[in-house]
């Protein structure tokens, strides 16, 4: 019976605590998920906002580096119009070797324009330069002299001393939500993240993997994950009164730049606890709720890797490492996959 990849996600987002003891509890955090065995752990980049303080992802991944030995640890994502690529991917290769190999990138062009906007950068640029920022790092990764002439960046035969320990640069992820963004990925080899209800995730999950065969015939598979915020206490009610308003913290810090400029973000995003709940973007209950929550989702989206995001805004860091053992040791043992039916073995991890 297949196991699924479960992976941590981590927005680093204001707890009112200072933020030397933030960082601290992240970390402690980081090697608790390691000795329950989660395959990943993931930190998000935000600027301005309270949202998230891992504003440099790099930074942080050092760190993270040495305070753990097994899993992989990675981005998701570094916002590329944010960084000169070439210095990027410097520190990518540093983070590679600084990990022993377990690092992954996961690359996108910016969940807010207020943000990219701090750079400079309009929002009707962002993409053309998040795409051609994403071209001279894969450049940098695996060519031995970097030359480039675009819109926005131009190098001329730099020779690269700086060398990724594995082979070709550290595996790539990127959230692909529609056909264009499916097709984008694949076109770069890119892993992906998806979201949706279940249903949305078996087709775009399904639609992907008949892109990469088409584009890839004969190699591995890719991997794919979605994202979800998750935590187990001794009983339904006991989750509720732990979770509400650490998510109503969240809820505030993921639209303060929006609010900021009097807008509010064009996805929908649940304003409460309870919304959230119905929604499905939280899984929050007892072993035996986020038990049959998590198996049933497992089953109706067919994806195998999922990411898990534990510290929502004001939770309490010990409450928080109660509910990953209680997930470790009664949650994921239980947790499976179906075998794959569309000639495909398990997605990479």
């Amino acid at each position: 019976m297949q196991r699924p990849s479960l992976c941590i996600f981590d927005h680093l987002d204001a707890s009112g605590a200072p933020m030397a003891a933030l960082y601290a509890d992240r970390l402690d955090f980081a090697r608790a998920a390691e000795r329950f065995g989660f395959a990943a752990y993931y930190v998000a980049e935000h600027h301005s906002t309270p949202l998230g303080h891992a504003s440099s992802p790099s930074v942080f991944l050092a760190a993270l580096s040495q305070h753990t030995a097994t899993m992989r640890i990675g981005s998701m994502v570094h916002v590329l119009p944010a960084y000169q690529p070439l210095r990027l991917a410097e520190e990518i290769c540093m983070l590679d070797h600084l990990s022993n190999g377990r690092l992954d990138i996961g690359v996108g062009r910016g969940a807010s324009p207020y943000e990219v906007g701090l750079f400079g950068i309009g929002t009707q640029d962002a993409r053309a330069v998040f795409e051609e920022a994403l071209t001279v790092i894969r450049a940098f990764l695996r060519e031995d002299v970097l030359s480039h002439r675009g819109e926005f960046f131009t190098y001329r035969d730099i020779p690269l001393t700086m060398r990724p320990l594995q082979p070709g640069g550290p595996p790539m992820w990127y959230g692909a939500f529609s056909e264009r963004n499916l097709r984008f990925a694949a076109a770069h080899g890119l892993n992906v993240t998806l979201s949706g209800p279940p249903q949305r995730l078996r087709e775009l999950s399904t639609r992907y993997r008949a892109i990469w065969r088409e584009l890839h015939e004969g190699a591995p598979p890719p991997g794919m994950a979605s994202m979800y915020q998750m935590f187990v206490a001794r009983s339904d009610e006991e989750a509720a009164r732990i979770v509400a308003p650490a998510y109503a913290k969240w809820y505030e810090s993921m639209t303060h730049l929006w609010r900021y400029n009097n807008a509010m973000p064009r996805e929908t995003l649940p304003p409460t606890f309870e919304q959230a709940m119905r929604q499905g973007s939280i899984i929050a209950g007892s072993v035996e709720t986020v038990r049959q929550r998590m198996q049933q989702l497992l089953d109706a989206s067919g994806l195998d890797r999922l990411l898990l995001q534990c510290n929502l805004g004001t939770m309490p860091h010990q409450a928080a490492l109660e509910s990953l053992q209680c997930f470790h040791e009664e949650v994921a043992p239980h947790l499976h996959v179906a075998p794959r039916t569309d000639g495909f073995e398990a997605d990479a991890a």
